[in-house]
């Protein structure tokens, strides 16, 4: 009988170490941290990231390492530990590059860029992929010399926007260009807006009532030498109203997003006030386009941000890079603000060489990701970088 007892003691006590033990290494809800880097020895990077429906990545881009040509479009599909579950690149001897990928309601999806290997010049690019990555269809688009797409949404009706510039970027006169396709990327219509000098839309979103807002910059309304530009288009993409913010030098908006309130948010950079050269800058307009606030952070060096989220606790993350802190020439930048756009805590990752953050997404876990490329760390020149953190932004 006493043999009996004593062994199931030492079955429970096992059990319990064993429980204790796990409960080091991990705990319910506790948010998986982790970085890597894809690439060969020439320049690979990552402009885009997704969280996909299954938890996971998808994060889009170009690689030299690989492919057909000098750049080719680049999709790589990440499982939710940050393994690689496939990756595809599309493209021909020249240079062929994403700017933009989004999941589409069928879970495939569709990549938006700008191709050199199609035709002479650079003509925009997007490609439809089914869920597995494969190409389904794609189309190009051409109005002038140069035409280039940064932003693709998936609208209402099934079909897609994207936006980006047309023109002849030799002699500096680009202007503002967004279609609006159908399921198959054929045009329904096209605009183009703008004047003397450079004009480029970055970022486009639909609204509830189906009208577009578009977020870039602009030289051609003389008020500086480039103004950060935020414009309502009605659902036919006619002008509603469009706004520019800036002062006597350049002053660009990279990335914008509709905020819960029904305004929007911006970021981007400004040289026409701040401390640096270049600094950070964040701006909430409310749904007239009109200032609320805006913000300007960084030091003496240049400092840019290329990507806002409005986060779950009502404020926002900002993904970018600094070169006054951190350990390199640009090290890549995570800023956490309230709702007020002041900085709670901030971030940097790198080394000695350059490492930029591209674009941020917060994750179903309450933590954050960030995407762009690494010359600090990896296999070659450039390498793509995704960083997984948690929710105060440690690795």
């Amino acid at each position: 009988m006493r043999r009996v007892i004593d062994f199931q003691l030492i079955i429970i006590i096992v059990v319990v170490v064993f429980i204790s033990f796990c409960s080091l290494g991990y705990t319910a809800g506790e948010v998986i941290t982790w970085d890597k880097t894809f690439g060969g020895i020439e320049a690979d990077m990552a402009n885009s990231i997704i969280q996909t429906e299954d938890g996971g990545y998808a994060l889009a881009g170009y690689t030299w390492s690989k492919g057909a040509g000098r750049q080719d479009f680049w999709v790589i599909k990440l499982y939710e530990d940050g393994s690689v579950e496939w990756d595809r690149t599309f493209g021909g001897s020249e240079a062929d590059v994403i700017y933009s990928i989004i999941q589409t309601n069928d879970k495939g999806y569709v990549v938006a860029g700008k191709t050199q290997s199609i035709a002479s010049g650079e003509k925009s690019w997007v490609i439809k992929l089914n869920a597995r990555g494969n190409q389904v269809w794609d189309n190009t688009f051409a109005k002038r010399t140069d035409d280039e797409i940064f932003s693709i949404i998936q609208t209402q009706d099934g079909g897609y926007a994207v936006c980006g510039y047309t023109g002849d970027k030799e002699w500096g006169e680009v202007d503002i260009w967004i279609i609006k396709l159908n399921k198959t990327l054929n045009i329904e219509w096209d605009k183009i807006f703008g004047g003397i000098g450079w004009d480029e839309a970055n970022t486009l979103l639909q609204l509830e009532d189906g009208s577009f807002i578009l977020f870039g910059f602009v030289q051609s309304k003389d008020q500086g030498r480039e103004d950060a530009w935020v414009a309502k288009l009605d659902e036919n993409g006619e002008t509603v109203w469009d706004k520019v913010f800036g002062g006597s030098q350049n002053d660009e908006i990279f990335s914008g997003i509709k905020t819960t309130d029904g305004g929007y948010a911006v970021c981007g950079y400004t040289e026409s006030k701040g401390a640096g050269g270049y600094d950070a800058w964040v701006a909430k307009l409310d749904e007239n386009g009109e200032t609320v606030w805006d913000k300007a952070i960084g030091g003496s060096e240049a400092e840019v941000a290329n990507s806002i989220i409005q986060t779950r606790d009502g404020g926002y993350a900002l993904a970018g890079y600094t070169w006054s802190k951190g350990a390199g020439r640009y090290d890549a930048w995570i800023l956490k603000l309230d709702e007020n756009g002041k900085v709670i805590w901030d971030k940097t990752f790198g080394g000695s060489d350059e490492d930029v953050a591209r674009c941020i997404i917060q994750t179903t876990d309450g933590g954050y990701v960030l995407t762009g490329y690494t010359e600090s760390k990896g296999a070659g020149r450039y390498d793509a970088w995704i960083l997984k953190l948690d929710e105060e932004g440690n690795l």
